[in-house]
């Protein structure tokens, strides 16, 4: 009687501790034999990313020797104003940065120069043409831009859902994910969607990370303001909680009597 009651109560902790045991993931699995030590694949390059509306541009502006002196190069980097710009998944909160709102219309508004386009151009592309407009003020200026808000959003089934800030202008889908904390097993990582608006057109990919063809995929590298929406595995969630609903009850229920009933024996031995 007491080794079926140990039995018993073994075989009960086994299933419970299988039922929340965390089941690890799998990436990049499908295409990849096994037996292949080093295989060599080309990637998609990353594209030069170019400025958009909302974006929020940080310029610093140096030279060499002002044409006046009643034009100190110290004005062109007093503008801006004051933004809170979030950190990783699920952090709250942010640093303030000062930086240059691109308008709808994609302008900004420079001390002293006044609008300037800046929609549709790339980085280098605006240094320059910001360092043309600050000729009539300022001799051989030296421009430094860049975006302070590149972010991403993931959604949907990750540990961690929320904005992905990339300083260096620079994320892969893989990077976004690892931010958003992982896809955990309750999550489709077969069939992630990423939705990225360009000129005027929203895109709408998916990609599969199982595979390693996604390393080729055009949407590998992530674009400012692309959403990452990662599905829930439905059929296995429901598996888990049907399991859970009509199996767990039974199983704590067995455990109980078989431990009440192994203490009653207990008690009648000592007597």
């Amino acid at each position: 009687m007491q080794r079926l009651l140990q039995v018993i109560a073994i075989a009960g902790v086994w299933l419970l501790s299988a039922c929340a045991a965390p089941q690890k993931t799998i990436y990049f699995a499908e295409n990849t034999p096994n037996d292949v030590q080093v295989q060599v694949q080309r990637m998609e390059r990353l594209k030069e990313i170019t400025v958009q509306p909302d974006d929020i541009l940080a310029i610093h502006v140096t030279t060499i020797s002002s044409l006046a002196e009643k034009t100190p190069v110290s004005i062109f980097n007093d503008g801006g104003t004051a933004f809170s710009i979030g950190g990783s998944a699920g952090a709250g909160g942010g640093a303030q940065n000062t930086g240059y709102l691109v308008d709808p219309d994609g302008f900004i508004d420079f001390p002293v120069v006044g609008k300037i386009k800046v929609a549709g151009l790339n980085l280098r592309q605006v240094k320059d043409l910001i360092a043309q407009r600050l000729t009539a003020y300022v001799k051989e200026p030296v421009v430094e831009a860049r975006i302070i808000n590149y972010k991403i959003t993931v959604l949907g089934e990750v540990n961690h859902p929320g904005t992905v800030i990339a300083p260096n202008h620079k994320i892969s889908i893989i990077d976004a994910v690892a931010a958003a904390g992982d896809i955990p097993i309750s999550g489709r990582k077969d069939n992630v969607l990423i939705i990225r608006e360009n000129e005027g057109t929203r895109e709408f990919a998916r990609l599969n990370l199982n595979s390693k063809n996604v390393f080729t995929s055009p949407y590998y590298y992530l674009r400012q303001n692309d959403i990452v929406y990662v599905e829930p595995a439905r059929i296995r969630r429901q598996q888990s909680n049907e399991f859970l609903q009509f199996y767990l009850p039974t199983i704590t229920a067995l455990l109980s009597t078989a431990l009440a009933v192994y203490g009653i024996v207990q008690i009648s031995n000592v007597k």
